[in-house]
């Protein structure tokens, strides 16, 4: 018996390594490495202040020490030591798993974000008008009179719809049935605005026009966005004025023009989005479908927090407080300013004081998204009405304690207990997919409990996933996954690349969202088009400067280029010639941006930045030999050994995009060998290889996943269960990869989180 147990011990012992002296990684960690990077990982002061976390295996974590740690004493933590360090943090705080075990995520209440404020302020209002509704058909409705004598308009002669308002007649008219003499214009419609921000807009003339967006009436001259109806004897003049407008919703246009006895005549509509350059406004943009009022919120807020890229309502401020209380003064003084026209009451209605008590009662429910209960309407209707003699008074604070509380501002807070109730469920919906509130045939749903069963839910969600909100909210999500609204500076060297300006810019950025469009909402919304489709949209001005077969006009069309190996999103001139110097290629901004966004690998700042000076290198080197150069310390590898083989399968294009075969007239080199997450050196000889690596990536997959999730959801994706990930990675895998499919996944998620019993856990 005592052989036997010593038998065990000494098999134990051998198991752990203790009997042969295998070296303990914690007490090594302990010695050398916790001074610079803090005892569980977390970072020490003046010394290695960034946490120790990563995707590393232990393998590749073993070598990286071995070869670099700790710095200046290399050869300290060598060999077995490494490897028994490398476990050891690995196991504890480095991993994933580690990271999900020591501060596990929870789905945090979260605050209306700025975005969100304003959508559901918007939807708000439009609770008691008519929805907005798009048509398919673009351009302004225009009625063209002729003017006999001054200003004196008969029955019209021409109507019709103008795709732009772009128009210089010279000493002409616009079509036969015009008298020479004088003629007068009322063109009506809708502006759609692609995304929220500020917009400028100018009338350019020889004559006299009024433009008016977003007016109660068209036809009130007091209602004026711009004037330039005083002509200035015949020579061009323009008129600007600013607006805040939000994305994904229609404003209602009224355009009047008048010329008489001039001798030139010409309107232009001009307009400058966010990010955008002046340019007459597109036709996209155009409806001939005249739109009820939006309102808009113009009050600034401070920034949102952002997590991984993405705005979220995190965190609350003096600022957002000050703020968020001071747009919902704004809100409530436009309400009773325009209480006829937003409410819908009549003018004997809104001097009765049961119904604005009324009429407040539904203000509150719909801005708390679900009925009021007793004590609700006691608190924030009833009570204001019942010491307050006057009822208008008595509405404005009503509204005004409505727009500033807690269930208006933070929509978690009426979530109740356990499984999901129908107003939850609809809530939860409207801000997932829509940033804004629930729509009447939500609430409708919701009021009849018919938002219970996942049948039901996944009706729902197929239904607004289809909607202009969410189309929005999806193009807002490829602009943040692409990083089309960071601040690049496409300017290129106009002696290196001529005709590459400002205009060629606007149509290339077009063009990719054009591209990205086409793919999610095509019957297929494959993720994997976005990276293997070889098509590009071109207009007349791109298709000449990339060398296409030659288009007429500005629209954007579909086309294959021969000779070029496109490669979907990858190889888009916008992204090529926003991750490029102006003067050359850049190699390491590709393929930063590609490791990281599409890829989904980690790469952290290096500790110390080199930065890249072109007059410091032999000039007959390629820009390859250059950053090879630039990039060979061992330091500067572990990283770049990423990076440098992805950027190089792009040298094949220059620095705006176009394909090219030589550089600094040798033969482009774009062969290479990348290191993936699992230490495998994989050959690629083109970007397409990358592309082709990237479509079948899981890493990648869940990367995609993971962005789209915490920009519909504004959470963590690990919050809501440590195999989330994985069961939408194996749902994504079987729809093809369709990302609309995703999306109705991740809702229904959404929908059913932090629920004791979640119908949709099955399906």
């Amino acid at each position: 018996m005592r052989f036997l147990h010593l038998r065990f011990v000494l098999i134990t012992l051998l198991m752990t390594g203790s009997a042969l002296g295998q070296p303990d990684g914690r007490k090594i960690y302990v010695t050398h490495c916790a001074s610079c990077h803090g005892d569980k990982g977390q970072g020490a002061d003046g010394e290695y202040e960034e946490p120790l976390w990563g995707r590393k295996s232990v393998e590749s974590l073993a070598r990286y020490i071995h070869r670099s740690m700790p710095e200046e004493k290399e050869d300290t933590v060598v060999d077995e030591d490494a490897h028994a360090v490398a476990r050891y943090i690995h196991e504890e705080f480095y991993s994933p798993a580690a990271q999900l075990r020591n501060r596990p995520p929870r789905v945090e209440l979260l605050r209306l974000t700025n975005e969100q404020f304003r959508q559901s302020a918007a939807d708000l209002i439009e609770s008691f008008k008519r929805p907005q509704t798009f048509v398919p058909e673009r351009g302004l409705r225009g009625r063209y009179f002729n003017v006999e004598k001054m200003d004196k308009e008969k029955e019209h002669v021409l109507e019709r719809i103008d795709p732009t308002i772009d128009f210089n007649w010279g000493g002409g008219v616009p079509a036969d049935k015009i008298n020479q003499t004088g003629f007068s214009v009322r063109w009506s419609g809708s502006l759609l605005a692609p995304e929220t921000g500020l917009y400028q807009f100018r009338v350019r003339t020889h004559n006299s026009a009024l433009f008016l967006l977003n007016s109660f009436r068209g036809d009130d001259d007091k209602n004026s966005f711009i004037d330039a109806y005083v002509s200035t004897r015949n020579e061009s003049h323009a008129k600007s004025g600013s607006k805040f407008l939000l994305g994904g919703r229609g404003y209602p246009v009224y355009l009047r023009y008048f010329t008489y006895k001039e001798k030139v005549a010409s309107l232009h509509l001009e307009w400058k989005p966010p990010g955008g350059i002046w340019e007459a406004i597109p036709n996209d943009y155009l409806m001939p479908e005249v739109l009820d009022t939006v309102t808009v919120v113009g009050t600034k807020f401070p920034p949102d927090d952002r997590s991984l890229g993405y705005e979220r309502g995190s965190g609350v401020s003096k600022e957002w407080q000050r703020a968020s209380t001071y747009a919902a003064v704004e809100l409530v003084n436009h309400l009773i300013t325009y209480l006829g026209t937003v409410s819908g009451l009549s003018k004997e209605q809104r001097k009765d004081p049961a119904t604005l008590r009324s009429y407040a009662h539904q203000f509150a429910a719909r801005a708390f998204r679900r009925p009021l209960d007793a004590e609700q309407q006691e608190r924030f209707v009833d009570s204001r009405f019942n010491h307050q003699p006057d009822p208008m008074v008595a509405l404005r604070h009503s509204m005004l304690l409505v727009l500033t509380s807690p269930r208006f501002l933070y929509p978690g807070l009426a979530d109740n207990d356990g499984r999901p109730d129908n107003f939850t469920v609809a809530s939860r919906l409207a801000l997932t997919l829509w940033d804004g509130l629930p729509d009447k045939k939500l609430l409708h749903a919701a009021g009849k409990g018919s938002l219970q069963s996942p049948e039901q839910i996944t009706t729902q969600i197929q239904r607004m996933v289809l909607s202009n909100k969410t189309k929005r909210k999806m193009q807002g999500f490829f602009r943040e996954w692409l990083a089309l609204d960071e601040q690049h500076d496409l300017r290129k060297d106009p002696d290196l690349f001529p005709g590459f300006d400002e205009r060629l810019v606007r149509d290339l950025r077009r063009s990719l969202e054009h591209f990205v469009d086409e793919v999610v909402w095509s019957d297929r919304s494959d993720y994997r088009d976005l990276l293997l489709n070889k098509n590009i949209f071109l207009n007349e001005r791109l298709a000449t400067f990339y060398g296409a077969e030659p288009l007429q006009g500005d629209a954007l069309r579909k086309v294959t280029l021969p000779n070029r190996p496109n490669s979907g999103i990858l190889t888009h001139p916008f992204l090529l010639a926003a991750h490029a110097y102006h003067d050359n290629t850049s190699p390491i901004h590709r393929g930063v941006f590609i490791s990281r966004n599409v890829l989904g690998r980690l790469l952290k700042p290096p500790v110390e930045a080199v930065a890249f000076k072109d007059d410091e290198f032999d000039p007959a080197l390629t820009m390859r030999e250059k950053i090879t150069q630039l990039t060979k310390a061992t330091s500067c590898m572990e990283c770049h050994r990423v990076i440098n083989p992805v950027g190089f399968s792009l040298e094949n294009f220059d620095a705006v995009g176009r394909h090219r075969l030589e550089d600094n007239r040798k033969p482009v080199d774009t062969v290479t060998r990348y290191v993936n997450e699992n230490e495998r050196e994989i050959p690629i000889g083109s970007i397409h290889d990358v592309a082709t690596m990237a479509a079948g990536s899981r890493l990648a997959h869940e990367a995609f996943i993971t962005h789209l999730f915490h920009h519909f959801t504004k959470q963590s994706i690990n919050a809501y269960g440590a195999d989330t990930k994985a069961s939408l990675h194996a749902k994504f895998v079987k729809s093809g990869y369709n990302i609309r499919s995703l999306l109705v996944e991740l809702t229904k998620l959404a929908v059913g989180h932090n629920a004791e019993a979640n119908p949709l856990a099955a399906k």
